[in-house]
């Protein structure tokens, strides 16, 4: 069971996962080996099972982009269910200009959005595909 003093480690250790041992007990008010002890016990039960780096806001768990499509026709019939059988697909757009579709894709890794990438390039009646990989949300409005 978790006391206020466990919550409040987990906490700090989310936000600042490399933080020194003295800082972190000089914050929570504890001895750097109750501290130690702590953390020690968090990880073995579980509670706490790794520490990450965030990569300049590119969840590694997570890759979002957008593809770019342009067809060799419009419109072009097979092409929203080629699309629809990918579960990382999470929007498709019909847009005006240069371009025939904008696809948002959510991948679990950059591997898996390359195989969906290509997979859609492949396809026939797909022109031409340019992928943009998002690399941090700014903000976002529902």
């Amino acid at each position: 069971m978790l006391d206020a003093t466990d919550r409040e480690i987990i906490a700090i250790l989310s936000k600042q996962a490399r933080i020194p041992i003295k800082m972190l007990a000089a914050r929570i008010k504890l001895s750097r080996s109750a501290t130690s002890e702590r953390i020690t016990r968090l990880e073995n039960n579980n509670i706490i099972r790794g520490y990450r780096a965030d990569i300049g806001g590119l969840d590694p768990a997570h890759i979002s982009a957008f593809l770019f499509i342009s067809l060799l026709r419009t419109p072009m019939r097979g092409i929203p269910d080629i699309l629809a059988a990918f579960p990382e697909i999470k929007r498709v757009s019909s847009v005006s200009g240069e371009l025939d579709l904008v696809v948002e894709v959510a991948a679990s890794s950059m591997e898996r959005l390359n195989n969906v990438r290509d997979a859609i390039a492949s396809a026939d009646g797909v022109k031409d595909l340019t992928t943009t990989v998002i690399l941090r949300d700014e903000f976002q409005r529902s």
